[in-house]
């Protein structure tokens, strides 16, 4: 029943002192939640990887990270993840590891801030808050600058082979009659 249902009928003649006699306890409340998946629905789940190789080999005891936090894009080895300064803003963060996957990503938000720099009249603390976060996008593009591509090679060695001419071997190329 709803509240004014039951004031109705108990005859109450104010819904005050409904209220009074209909108080709900802390434990049916809980209950409730609970059955109403309001828990489920509001539990961030992060998962939590373990560096076996840094435990077994001692590199943990000397400070070498060996638990991270999988953020999707990359990984926190903060201790204290739940408590960190930086939410939202990791790649500020000296404990923030970027994923090999995530260069693209990485490449096109400091292109998009780039962009922003140049066709948004900005005030001097956003200007500032975007030359910031080009700053950190490109330490870690430099931290991704030796990770094998899916061709082969770094990014560090494409920027390096720029401006020479690479050329396919005709034996590699498929030739393909065509129709007239």
């Amino acid at each position: 029943m709803s509240l004014f249902e039951l004031q109705e009928w108990l005859g109450h003649r104010y819904a005050s002192s409904t209220q009074h006699y209909a108080k709900v306890k802390l434990t049916k409340l809980a209950k409730s939640f609970t059955q109403a998946g309001y828990f489920e629905r509001n539990i961030r789940v992060v998962e939590v990887l373990l560096d076996q190789e840094a435990v077994k080999s001692g590199a943990a005891v000397t400070g070498e990270p060996w638990r991270f936090y999988d953020l999707g894009h990359g990984y926190c080895s903060y201790d204290f993840f739940d408590q960190c300064p930086h939410r939202m803003a990791c790649a500020k963060c000296a404990f923030y590891v970027p994923k090999e996957s995530s260069q693209a990503q990485i490449l096109e938000g400091k292109a998009n801030l780039q962009r922003m720099l140049q066709e948004i009249p900005l005030s001097d603390d956003e200007r500032e808050a975007v030359e910031e976060g080009i700053e950190a996008l490109e330490k870690l593009s430099a931290q991704l600058a030796d990770v094998p591509t899916p061709a082969g090679p770094t990014p560090r060695q494409l920027n390096e082979n720029r401006g020479q001419v690479n050329f396919i071997p005709s034996s590699s190329i498929q030739r393909v009659p065509s129709r007239n």
